[in-house]
């Protein structure tokens, strides 16, 4: 009998929902026939179920596919086929239903999950696959549950005297990995443990080098993982989050990270000189507001006083880096990235922000916080036609956006039409397109473009990228997904 314990579990609970976790949960009494490779140890997102000879179109990464079978008895050259599109589809494992049509796992396809090291797994006939899925979400929801205590607990802990090193303690015993938060030389200035992993620091020194904030997984040799997640601003990088554990970090655990990369980021900041202290606390937030995070930057905010500025917000692209004091009724926030400023405000309040720069600008079009990363660009945009123009200040029209504006070219009409042609001369087809704008209308969130189209978000994420793969389109990476985006303009009817 394959065995998937190894003794590397971490002990905290809710566990992960893993291959090995439901195989090894009594009450559904499965039984594990092939154990595979380290896929019986990953996040599983989503159960589901099909007789269908290819399930594939209606599968996406990190799945566990049940079946009874139909498709396979009998038919011991499909088992190798079946297996394979499976593998290729990025399925984590297969759950075989016993006692419909065959009273065992067929031999052919155990020899195919053999040759492709797929976990394969046995579902006797008194288990349903509506119990096996309800474990999956019941998981899940645990999962989501335990990560909004553990931000909580962060947060706690982030307000002590000790602030960083308690952070540093809640999140290695939230996550059950080491932990260390290091500065921009690479030194400890807290950790979980009495020491830190050479290797580690020396992924973190790899990542200042960067000068850009980044984040990333590096899978170790013994099964392990190693996280480094850079902080700081464009360009201004000066330390890193680094972590180091065994059980994989599901989409729950990674919010935990990010929560405590936020905090230690602030607590970074705060160790410098009085007056950088004030600037780079205020760059933290804004750069994470203008990333997406304006509902936490309030919160931050709002501990020490102050606040985001209204919407709608108007971002201001400074030349140089010089402070900008603005006498303005509500909150002015600025932060510094690539040898010029950031300035952000309420559109009320923009007369009073330009009267205060004395360099010059490039303004954004009035946007709300959801829209402020393309608010930065079009800043940028205009900055750089009035320093071509010579003249003060500029504010971005759709005119001054390059490339997005040929897409209304014919030329490019016609080639968007010729991609999407078999697509839009089908009612299914223009049906995926439609759901396709949708999708990014809402700028890619699953369960908001879920909401808004009516449907479940994993029938969404699975037609959407059914949809890719019929584009020849990988619709999870940024690339792909502005190539659709191009397309679906470019081929939009007028107004």
């Amino acid at each position: 009998m394959p065995s998937w314990h190894d003794g590397r579990m971490a002990t905290r609970t809710p566990t992960l929902a893993t291959v090995e976790a439901l195989v090894a949960e009594p009450s559904l009494a499965l039984h594990a026939v092939v154990a595979g490779d380290d896929r019986h140890a990953r996040p599983i997102s989503w159960i589901a179920s099909s007789d269908l000879a290819d399930p594939t179109p209606f599968l996406a990464p990190e799945h566990v596919l049940l079946t009874t079978g139909r498709q396979l008895v009998g038919g011991d050259t499909t088992a190798p086929r079946y297996v394979r599109a499976l593998v290729d589809a990025g399925v984590l494992g297969l759950g075989f239903g016993t006692g419909l049509h065959s009273p065992d796992v067929p031999p052919a396809l155990v020899d195919a999950a053999l040759a492709a090291d797929l976990p394969l797994f046995e579902v006797p006939y008194d288990t349903s696959f509506l119990a096996i899925i309800r474990w999956n979400a019941e998981r899940g929801a645990a999962r989501e549950r335990w990560a909004a205590d553990a931000q909580r607990a962060i947060g706690a802990a982030a307000s002590r005297a000790d602030g960083a090193a308690a952070v540093v303690r809640t999140v290695a015993r939230e996550l059950g990995a080491d932990v260390a938060l290091l500065d921009e030389r690479a030194r400890t200035r807290a950790a979980s443990t009495a020491s830190v992993d050479e290797a580690l620091v020396d992924e973190v020194r790899a990542a200042l080098r960067t000068g850009r904030r980044t984040a990333r997984t590096i899978e170790r040799d013994d099964g392990g993982w190693m996280l480094v997640q850079s902080l700081g601003g464009a360009g201004r990088v000066h330390g890193a989050l680094a972590l180091a554990g065994t059980e994989a970090l599901d989409a729950p655990a990674r919010s935990v990270v990010t929560t405590a990369a936020a905090l230690l980021d602030l607590a970074l900041a705060s160790s410098q000189g009085a007056r950088d202290r004030v600037a780079a606390f205020e760059g933290a937030i804004v750069e994470h507001a203008l990333a997406g995070g304006a509902e936490q930057a309030a919160v931050l905010l709002a501990r020490v006083g102050e606040a985001l500025p209204a919407e709608p917000i108007v971002v201001a692209a400074v030349d140089g880096t010089a402070p900008i004091d603005a006498e303005a009724p509500g909150p002015v926030l600025a932060a510094t990235r690539d040898e010029r400023t950031l300035v952000v405000a309420a559109d009320v309040h923009r007369a009073a922000v330009a009267s205060a720069i004395d360099a010059t600008a490039g303004w954004s079009l009035p946007t709300t916080w959801a829209h402020a990363a393309t608010a930065v660009a079009q800043a940028s945009t205009a900055l750089d036609r009035a320093r071509r123009d010579g003249t003060a200040s500029a504010t971005f029209s759709p005119g001054d956006d390059g490339l997005l504006g040929l897409l209304g070219d014919e030329a490019v009409r016609a080639a968007a039409a010729a991609h999407l042609g078999a697509l839009l001369a089908t009612d299914d087809g223009r049906a995926s397109l439609a759901l396709a704008r949708v999708w990014f209308a809402h700028d890619c969130a699953w369960d908001a473009a879920a909401r808004a189209a009516g449907m479940h978000r994993h029938s969404l994420r699975d037609r959407i990228l059914a949809l890719g793969r019929a584009l020849g389109l990988d619709l999870q990476g940024f690339a792909d997904r502005a190539t659709l985006w191009a397309w679906l303009q470019a081929t939009a009817e007028p107004g």
